[in-house]
């Protein structure tokens, strides 16, 4: 069978197991906003994948032209970056004495992001489909995991809401490499990459909501 296939249904089901369980936990009268957004983010993660499962059992390709699928990839990002931006971030900042470091050492991992996709889709030889995508993909993902980086770096507040949630950043910052490293597997036809990438995904998928669960149980306590 073929291996994108296989990665793909594996990604879907564990994004599709995540969005249900998440909305079972998180979709309820004076819930957490932030596990809500994250939540939404496996649902868009389990639809996109779900496209690119359809193209590939009707006979078509996922690595010569643009995908709908490719959408929840990157859409995806902008949930992270707004549950981490909007719910958490401010009240790290109004509540922690930063110094110049630690707001700038965060931005470590966009320019990661930035530099693989100069290498892999700028200087190499890459289709203009692939250099697009790959462009708009590395932009979310620089948003995202600037916050990610910078929650999972920063000290402790009142109720110990970084701790708390320091397991998911770090997860969520293993997903956003392994959506890069996959796409870079697609876009130079190196498919053991693409899969063994998807299964890191699908791995960080399906524990992201349970963390959540158990960081957002702690902050509210």
């Amino acid at each position: 069978m073929d291996l994108l296939l296989i990665a793909n249904i594996i990604v879907c089901i564990c994004a599709f197991f995540g969005f249900i369980y998440g909305g079972i936990l998180f979709f309820r009268p004076k819930k957490a906003l932030y596990a809500q957004m994250i939540t939404l983010a496996m649902g868009v993660i389990g639809f996109g994948r779900l496209f690119l499962v359809c193209r590939i059992l009707t006979g078509g390709e996922i690595t010569e032209t643009f995908q709908l699928g490719f959408v929840g990839m990157f859409a995806s990002f902008l949930f992270f970056f707004s549950a981490n931006y909007g719910a958490v971030d401010s009240l790290i900042d109004n509540s922690v004495n930063r110094s110049i470091w630690s707001k700038l050492t965060p931005f470590l991992a966009p320019l990661a992001a930035i530099i693989l996709y100069i290498v892999f889709f700028i200087v190499r030889d890459t289709s203009l489909m692939w250099r697009i995508f790959g462009a708009m993909l590395t932009l979310n993902i620089a948003l995202s995991t600037y916050f990610n980086l910078k929650h999972l770096l920063s000290p402790d507040i009142d109720k110990g809401v970084v701790t708390c949630l320091r397991p998911y950043n770090l997860l969520a910052l293993i997903y956003a490499a392994s959506v890069l490293v996959e796409c870079i597997g697609l876009s130079s036809g190196n498919t053991i990459l693409a899969f063994v990438s998807g299964l890191i995904s699908a791995i960080s998928i399906i524990l992201i909501i349970p963390l959540i669960e158990r960081g957002v149980k702690r902050w509210l306590i």
